[in-house]
């Protein structure tokens, strides 16, 4: 299907045209006639499917810029992905002058009073705001609470990071019967229906696939040296092999992306870092210039691997894998998104065979390479080594699932963590058991044969 099958409003046409999008994606076919017709919907999709076109097409199909009030909010997690999502609508803007959109992601004190005298006296149109700032402006009544369109956007990471308390009041303050309200979602959530239920009654759902972990433009390959002792000597050795042209080198901790990054530097690689200890400005700084194409690297955290659209980005290279699975999906969501294909590479450290299997059963198939010589070799897949798998007693599984129901029902910050750390010290105390008893087995066996040799 084309835009110019839809019947949309000139600006909007013309914009698209501007930008060279002509046809719309397998999930925007789906969502944006729908949302067209007013029905709420919460959206499911992986990254660089076009999800954020798919609320913002009938947000500007449906404003009235002749009004000077607040049509519409999109509430994200991120400052980075507020401004990205705010750049589109600039591009809306330079064929529609008259449309009016504010960025609200933070003021000092001293701002304060005159952003609220801005949003009375000269509302826009629409706003894309962080949660906490977008909930201290609706409670002091500064943004007209009676909107027509929400959009939560990354919701699922809305959970992750804790801000759902913070959701519920903007809902409970905004929500009226004639409120369309949109959910978007790289990832399907556990928490998600449950958090959102009580908001999103009898909306429909709309998924392009069964399953998140399916991404056909994507290559999925494992590099190792042959004694694997040195991820980092791989990490090298493997840029010498490939030549993308722009390439973001995931780490799990700030410490590993420094490390990298300096020694990227010493190489006179062309290479910017990111991580979430960074000044609003320098990160601010930092996306802007991978835009101007001012780099070919990126050393970054899990911080730039959601929602974020990095154009240009062909390779992804994690160095070792994230705990959760589904970041791993969030960094290669950088790239194979709408047409392009992309290759993602794992350095492989000790300690991550757990992490691949579970990702092979999920329908990862992954290509392995040998360095050898400085050389990237194919090689048959790595015997991996699993750690063997306890079976709890139903007792032990009980106070699991009650950690689990209780503190999912307290969202705040770093819950899941808690939830983890709980449950890790009851499976740790049932290992210890568990090799006692096998050690006290053992010797039991060694002196039953010892007895018989007498």
């Amino acid at each position: 299907m084309y835009f110019g099958q839809l019947k949309l409003k000139p600006f909007i046409l013309e914009t698209l045209k501007n930008l060279k999008i002509n046809e719309l994606t397998k999930i925007q076919e789906q969502v944006i006639p729908y949302v067209l017709n007013h029905h709420s919907v919460i959206v499911t999709s992986r990254t660089g499917s076009g999800k954020t076109l798919c609320y913002l097409i009938p947000i500007l199909e449906r404003i009235n810029v002749e009004e000077k009030n607040t049509q519409a909010i999109i509430v994200v997690p991120t400052k980075e992905l507020a401004r990205q999502i705010y750049s589109k609508v600039n591009e809306f803007q330079k064929c529609c002058p008259k449309l009016k959109t504010l960025l609200l992601i933070g003021f000092g004190e001293n701002d304060m009073e005159r952003q609220k005298k801005s949003l009375i006296n000269n509302p826009p149109h629409i706003i894309i705001g962080t949660v906490v700032k977008t909930l201290e402006l609706l409670q002091q009544k500064a943004i007209n609470k009676n909107i027509d369109i929400l959009v939560l956007d990354e919701v699922d990471m809305f959970i992750d990071l804790g801000f759902m308390s913070q959701i519920n009041k903007i809902l409970d303050i905004v929500d009226t019967p004639k409120l369309q309200k949109i959910a978007c979602s790289a990832t399907t959530h556990e928490s998600l229906a449950n958090q959102l239920k009580n908001y999103f009654k009898d909306t429909k759902v709309i998924s392009t696939s069964k399953t998140i972990w399916a991404n056909q433009q994507v290559n999925h390959n494992i590099v190792y040296l042959s004694d694997n002792s040195n991820p980092q000597k791989t990490l090298f050795a493997l840029l010498k092999n490939i030549n993308p042209f722009f390439c973001i080198i995931f780490c799990n901790t700030k410490k590993e992306a420094e490390e990298i990054y300096k020694k990227m530097k010493s190489e006179n690689k062309n290479v910017a870092l990111l991580h979430k200890d960074l000044l609003p400005r320098q990160r601010k700084n930092v996306f802007e210039d991978i835009n101007k194409n001012k780099y070919q690297y990126l050393v970054a955290t899990d911080l730039a691997a959601r929602g974020i659209d990095i154009a240009g980005a062909d390779v992804v290279i994690s160095f070792g894998l994230p705990e959760d699975d589904q970041w791993y999906m969030h960094r290669i969501g950088r790239i194979g998104r709408y047409k392009s294909n992309g290759d993602a590479f794992v350095i492989y450290k000790n300690g991550i065979d757990s992490n691949i299997n579970r990702l092979n059963k999920k329908g990862i198939n992954f290509y392995y390479y040998q360095i050898k010589d400085d050389k990237l070799v194919s090689k048959p897949p790595l015997k991996l080594r699993l750690k063997q798998k306890l079976v709890f007693d139903n007792k032990t599984n009980n106070e699991i699932k009650k950690i689990i129901v209780t503190g999912s029902k307290k969202v705040v910050p770093n819950y899941k963590k808690k939830i983890k750390t709980k449950i890790a010290k009851i499976k740790q105390k049932l290992k210890h058991e568990y090799i006692e008893k096998k050690i006290k087995e053992n010797l039991l066996k060694k002196n039953i044969e010892r007895s018989k040799n007498r």
